[in-house]
């Protein structure tokens, strides 16, 4: 499970910015217990974030800076085959900042244990990485690397032949990396396995849709349970499908969705149906296997080509504990407003409402509705006072500005 992810100096995200799972007092019930303590007091943690914000404000960002860190731990060891890597993309509107080292960290619950796991690294390779865990809640700190390459291991934490595994380290390889998928090492698997495991981008929008489509087809067909729980999700979402088959032709097996027709039943191919039905299909898939295993869905764009009403019960079964009751986690974008109201529904789930915005010097800055002072009230209309500009998160456009503009320039000889 996902505590928080904190980033800087990556894409848009300047300064240093935390997205939090970790409830609050403004949670009123959908937030999970966990067995960890945090200033004394066992913590929860959110099931569900969406983030709003104005068209390139950093939201996808945020989601492809966790991707980007994703992308580091299961890669890094083999960058050095590659004669020009991207280990990272800094912020690139101030160049002060170009050649500077890129920050990630996650705090993650596996299994009860805390884990504390973060790095800083630039073009030319790793400057910075630690791991801290609470295996009996109390912190230790397994490993620590300098900018100068030299790994320390305080105390007896982290066991086994740990000064061989350094020096097999590459200057421009995780530590993390290199220990659990290249030496086995047993205690830094299971964080090098929530990267590989449990954490899945799962966007219905360009670019990779149609591989993702591709994906999500070749699951159903293989796996019989799947596609009669995607046909259900598909009926009910009352898109006059009633179920799935797996049909061959003479080139190859494909997938046909059931129809009700006044003739009793029709079928269509994939490729016939309408790009809302191919994307709640392709999201659906996704979501059952991430409620499944435990993972946590990133989703960029959640209302693309989806009804909102589709996009508020994807929401709701990740914050219904009878459905998701292995741990699974929901971390989506959006500029669907109506999901706020879905957000705080079941009760004062301030915690599930995140922002974005961009300052004057283009870096993004991203807050959680939980944390405005005084907080909303519970009788506050969330979205007529974010239509209105209270949070924030939204265009700095006046009604009718782009359509005057578009006037004038017309009016130009």
């Amino acid at each position: 499970m996902l505590l928080s992810f904190r980033a800087a100096n990556v894409f848009s995200i300047r300064d240093e910015q935390t997205l939090s799972f970790v409830a609050t007092e403004l949670n009123d019930g959908s937030a999970r217990p966990t067995k960890i303590r945090e200033g004394g007091r066992l913590i929860s943690a959110v099931p569900v974030i969406g983030i709003y914000g104005a068209n390139a404000s950093g939201k996808t960002k945020v989601l492809e800076a966790l991707v980007m860190m994703q992308s580091a731990v299961l890669r890094s060891a083999d960058w050095f085959k590659d004669p020009a890597p991207v280990r990272r993309i800094p912020f690139l509107l101030d160049k002060a900042f170009t050649h500077e080292p890129s920050f990630f960290e996650v705090d993650l619950d596996l299994g009860g244990t805390r884990y504390t796991y973060g790095f800083e690294l630039d073009e030319e390779g790793i400057r910075g990485e630690w791991l801290h865990a609470y295996p009996r809640g109390r912190r230790q700190v397994w490993f620590e690397r300098e900018d100068d390459g030299e790994i320390a291991f305080p105390g007896e934490g982290l066991r086994g032949e740990k000064l061989e595994l350094a020096r097999r380290t590459r200057p421009d390889a995780l530590f993390l990396t290199t220990g659990a998928l290249y030496f086995n090492h047993a205690q830094l698997a299971p964080v090098v396995e929530w990267f590989r495991d449990r954490l899945w981008l799962m966007t219905p929008e360009w670019p990779g849709r149609g591989q993702r489509e591709i994906d999500a087809t070749v699951r159903v067909m293989r796996n019989s349970e799947l596609r009669d729980r995607v046909g259900r999700l598909l009926e009910v979402a009352d898109l006059g499908i009633t179920g799935i088959d797996v049909v061959s032709d003479p080139v190859a097996e494909k997938v046909q969705f059931r129809h009700r027709t006044r003739q009793g039943q029709g079928r269509l191919d994939y490729n016939s149906e309408s790009m809302g039905t191919r994307s709640w299909f392709t999201l659906a898939v996704g979501l059952i296997q991430a409620l499944e295993t435990g993972t946590v869905a990133l989703v960029d764009e959640l209302d693309a080509s989806l009804h909102p009403d589709i996009c508020a019960e994807a929401v709701r079964m990740f914050e219904d504990p009878d459905v998701n009751t292995r741990g699974a986690q929901l971390l989506f974008t959006t500029h669907d407003i109506t999901l706020l109201r879905t957000l705080t529904g079941g009760g004062r789930v301030l915690d599930s409402i995140w922002l974005t915005e961009k300052d004057d010097g283009g870096g993004t800055s991203l807050y959680p509705l939980s944390g405005f002072s005084p907080a909303p009230r519970k009788d506050d209309n969330l979205l007529r006072r974010y239509l209105l500009g209270a949070y924030g998160g939204r265009p700095r456009i006046a009604p009718g500005a782009l359509a005057r503009e578009a006037a004038e320039e017309l009016d130009e000889p």
